[in-house]
């Protein structure tokens, strides 16, 4: 089985580069659209960074504002802290298979040591490190961390980014090993201050529908609806209790992202907040009686209605 890359990040390297007056040429992905063949995009990366340097590739991240509206993009930075961050973060890499992982090893307070690993034999180019740490480092910032710097390499030197602005590593520096810092978090807003819905059972979906990439619980909900985790269970009992209103949240919203060719199925797994590509298969299959692409397959909209705001 051939190895494959997202044709959706490639499309954001494309534009974010094409900001910066780089043109890259135009890859066409698989015949479902949301994949190209992994050496397609290691082999645009290196060629970016031997003509222009890593620092346009850094500076990738700061485009993500600008994309429309993606489901990976929205479930990251739904996250509430950095841990909850890098934990979704590692839940995508498994869901879209990626050969390369951030290993974390160290997190603290307000500090992460990373790596960015591959299989043996087979690390990241310093492209694609470069790629992936200006993801991440923008999305700490969207998550709300303040304060942020950036340093390579095991002796925490050079700084690469400070001040919210990317500086180009030297020529020869690792770039494989990362020290996030951040001097402070803003607080997280309470979710339940955007429902709407004043009935106790439709709060508790409406909770779980906006953000089912968080690592929901029965007290973790209870306590964002300010009662006891008894008092909801009970509330819930009439719909199933608390796993299965989970499920169909998860399985309404994997269905509404089906019905559009982009995003993959890894991506709708991860959004829907799924555990792996197993998971999801098998739990969507057992509420639907369909696998994810067989749904997709016979649910898939018109162009101009997968347009709609996702």
């Amino acid at each position: 089985m051939g190895e494959f890359a997202s044709a959706i990040l490639v499309s954001v390297v494309q534009r974010a580069l094409a900001e910066e007056g780089i043109v890259v040429p135009v890859l066409a992905a698989t015949s479902d659209g949301a994949l190209l063949p992994l050496d397609t995009k290691r082999r645009l990366l290196a060629e970016v960074a031997r003509d222009h340097g890593l620092l346009p590739l850094l500076r990738v991240g700061g485009y993500l504002p600008k994309l429309p509206p993606d489901p990976a993009v929205s479930a990251l930075t739904a996250a509430r802290d950095p841990q909850d961050l890098f934990e979704r973060w590692r839940r995508l890499e498994r869901f879209t298979h990626s050969r390369h992982r951030v290993v974390l090893h160290e997190l603290g307070a307000n500090h992460v040591v990373a790596e960015h690993a591959g299989p043996p034999g087979s690390p990241p180019e310093p492209a694609e490190d470069a790629l992936i740490l200006g993801l991440l480092t923008a999305l700490l910032q969207a998550i709300g961390a303040r304060g942020v710097t950036v340093a390579l390499d095991p002796r925490r030197a050079p700084v690469v980014f400070e001040d919210g602005v990317f500086v180009a590593p030297p020529a020869g520096c690792a770039t494989a090993i990362w020290h996030l810092t951040w001097s402070s978090l803003a607080p997280a807003g309470t979710t339940a201050d955007a429902v709407a819905d004043t009935d106790p059972v439709g709060q508790a979906r409406q909770l779980l529908a906006g953000d089912l990439a968080r690592r929901w619980t029965l007290p973790g909900l209870a306590a964002e609806l300010g009662t006891s985790p008894r008092s909801l269970q009970r509330r819930l009992r009439g719909d199933g209790g608390f796993s299965a209103l989970l499920a169909g949240a998860r399985a309404h919203r994997a269905g509404e992202l089906l019905m559009r060719a982009e995003p993959s199925l890894g991506v709708v797994g991860f959004a829907s907040g799924y555990a792996d590509q197993p998971h999801f298969t098998r739990e969507f299959k057992r509420r639907t009686a369909m696998t994810p692409a067989a749904y997709r397959s016979s649910f898939l909209l018109p162009p101009d209605a997968q347009r709609a705001k996702i």
